[in-house]
């Protein structure tokens, strides 16, 4: 095992910016615990690994990078569930339709991403590559077609997206588009043709995506702008006569 500057750059840039978001989350008091709980695993997990590699243990290197993988996917997807929640949920509740449409979406797109990579057949040099490359492919369809479909139906549904869910929202479906077009072209190319150059490209844009994270949740939202008392009005008349309505219904 064997590391050269070029990859231990990249590996400590990669370590210092998930602490730096993880600090960010935590002292500015934002409401993301699962990307918070993200980014404080993959700090240890490089740990971990960076303390194997010095120690030439390859057998507990392989084995902490292999399960920490689904460790990775659980929390990117309870990120992106996170997101969901704050954006489909703004009062605690589901809007409705935003459950049926993001779980049909869901579902549709898990059969799409495992069809998919069972379909490829990527040419690697062993069976642990194959199915990662397989099995990459499959994570991160997933999880951008999910970021995709909520944003489609809060959309459709004409909900708000708060400044801070829309920083994360954007910095992963940015990294996850572009990991999508990585895993693909890999899942062809296999481990022999530009495979380093590939996963590279994926940390460098990975560290763009957590540095925009880190910049906009450092920031205050901007206050939201009161009604005009016209328009509270308005409101107030508005509930009262609906009040009347369905009092009148109920006799």
């Amino acid at each position: 095992m064997h590391y050269s500057l070029v990859d231990t750059i990249p590996w400590a840039t990669g370590f210092l910016l998930n602490v730096t978001l993880l600090f960010v989350v935590l002292w500015r008091r934002r409401p993301f615990p699962v990307l918070a709980t993200w980014m404080a695993f993959l700090a240890t997990r490089s740990l971990l690994l960076f303390v194997f590699y010095l120690a030439g243990s390859k057998y507990w290197y392989t084995r902490i990078y292999v399960a920490g993988l689904f460790v990775d996917f659980a929390l990117q997807l309870g990120v992106a569930l996170e997101i969901a929640r704050v954006v489909l949920r703004p009062t605690g509740t589901w809007v409705q339709d935003a459950r049926l449409r993001f779980a049909a979406g869901g579902i549709a797109g898990a059969a799409v991403a495992a069809l998919f990579a069972w379909w490829v057949s990527p040419p690697a040099s062993n069976a642990r590559l194959f199915w990662q490359i397989r099995g990459e492919l499959f994570t991160t369809m997933l999880i951008f077609e999910l970021l995709v479909v909520m944003s489609l139906t809060a959309n459709h549904l004409g909900l708000g997206w708060r400044n801070h869910v829309m920083a994360v929202g954007q910095a992963l479906t940015a990294w996850n588009s572009l990991a999508v077009v990585k895993d693909a072209l890999q899942s062809f190319l296999g481990t022999q043709h530009l495979y380093i150059p590939l996963e590279r490209l994926r940390g460098g844009i990975y560290d763009l995506a957590i540095c925009w994270m880190i910049v906009q949740l450092w920031r205050d939202e901007p206050r939201r702008q009161t009604i005009s008392p016209d328009l509270h009005e308005y409101i107030l008349a508005l509930h009262k006569r609906v009040e009347y309505d369905l009092g009148r219904i109920d006799v």
